[in-house]
């Protein structure tokens, strides 16, 4: 929930206190996500080498220090632009960090036949989260402001380090390989998602929709304000209703898995999550209308999105060996959220440039068209998850040969 604060609260403080336009709004996501492009890989390593849990706690310890530090600027007068990037690029470092572990960390918590139900009560967790603190948020940024809401979301990351410390269940002791080179267990990791059927086409649409996403987003909050008037609570008010779909998605998706083909489910929930931006340039009109539309609409795409992040997490944790999880998570986040901090960055620019509605609408038309790889691929032949990666390259090999 404290996340939520910041996603409001940090562009926001950008556009109303800095008086910063939509390439700054642009650069300020794409200096956030800049880190997953160059850091994905060596943590990746790093996080295979060693216990999860301590570098989890270490990152949010540092994300508080980060946070806390935009209303102090603040109040000291001394807020600037280029203050707003440095914290923001310290806080997208410790991101990598606890998003490569994070997803490493639950296949040791659980067992295998377990994997989908633990990551759908997580994702459930975050919907959540996106569910009450949207709303919360935008409250709160309208009472206080925006830079000094994020005291609230600096709290919460102490609250998170109160929490990771409590779990009591040990954590296995990564197995040491015979020889360690940093190099190398970098390049096994990419080839690992560069080679692997399954993990190449996931890596392929969720890097490309990633893009697509963060082009719309970086000027998404600048657009709600400028040109459909909104004003923070009612963005806020929006993300809520949007992250009812996405809740509602995470309980669902489970239960979809075991009445239906699994490939089956990943191709309608993609589809579903990837088409829902096509509604925000399309809407006009009063700005109760605006946000009902947008919001309403949000929660079929958020929906979507959800079952499909849980089928394809948990398919990505089946088809990968423990020991290079960390690696394989490095991978992917480095494609989907590297090319995501390329998309704000470009999206802020042809804001600029075009307009900020036709901005939005190649954006979101690009976003239906990255679907297309998937119904290429065998992913929508899937009955079922695979026991173990040895399963799932049998299972390739076979649909090879048939094809």
């Amino acid at each position: 929930m404290g996340v939520q604060v910041t996603a409001l609260a940090l562009p926001l403080t950008a556009v109303i206190s800095l008086h910063a336009g939509a390439e700054q709004t642009g650069a300020l996501r794409f200096v956030q996500f800049i880190p997953f492009l160059f850091l994905s890989l060596l943590f990746g390593v790093w996080a295979d080498r060693r216990r999860k849990r301590p570098l989890m706690i270490t990152a949010n310890v540092i994300r508080c220090v980060l946070i806390a530090l935009v209303p102090v600027l603040a109040w000291l007068d001394a807020l600037s632009m280029f203050g707003l990037y440095a914290l923001a690029l310290g806080i997208g470092v410790c991101t990598v960090l606890f998003d490569v572990c994070w997803m490493s960390y639950v296949p040791t918590l659980v067992q295998k036949e377990h994997l989908v139900e633990a990551n759908g009560k997580v994702n459930s967790s975050f919907s959540v989260a996106d569910l009450a603190g949207p709303g919360i948020s935008g409250l709160i940024v309208q009472i206080f402001t925006a830079p000094y809401a994020l005291l609230i979301d600096a709290f919460s990351y102490l609250v998170s380090v109160f929490t990771l410390t409590s779990i009591k269940r040990p954590e296995p002791e990564p197995t040491p390989g015979a020889e360690r080179h940093l190099g190398r267990e970098i390049r096994e990791g990419i080839v690992l998602v560069t080679k692997n059927p399954f993990l190449r086409v996931i890596a392929t649409i969720g890097s490309a929709y990633n893009f697509c996403y963060m082009f719309i987003d970086g000027i998404f909050v600048l657009y709600c304000v400028r040109t459909l008037g909104f004003n923070a609570f009612t963005i806020g008010l929006v993300f809520s209703l949007s992250s009812v779909g996405g809740l509602l998605g995470s309980l669902a998706a489970s239960r979809f898995i075991k009445r239906f083909p699994y490939g089956r489910i990943y191709v309608v929930a993609v589809v579903v999550g990837y088409s829902g931006w096509l509604l925000v340039p399309l809407v006009t009109g009063p700005t109760w209308l605006a946000a009902a539309v947008i919001g309403g609409g949000f929660v079929f795409t958020r929906f979507g999105l959800s079952v499909a992040n849980v089928v394809a997490l948990s398919l990505r944790q089946a088809v990968t060996p423990q020991n290079m999880m960390a690696r394989m998570t490095a991978g992917m986040r480095t494609l989907l959220s590297g090319l995501g901090t390329l998309g704000a960055l470009a999206g802020g620019f042809v804001g600029a440039s075009l307009g900020l509605r036709e901005a939005i609408w190649i954006g979101a038309i690009a976003s239906v068209v990255a679907t297309v790889p998937l119904f290429l691929s065998i992913i929508p032949r899937l009955q079922k998850l695979p026991e173990s990666p040895e399963e799932a390259l049998e299972f390739a090999a076979a649909q090879r040969g048939t094809a």
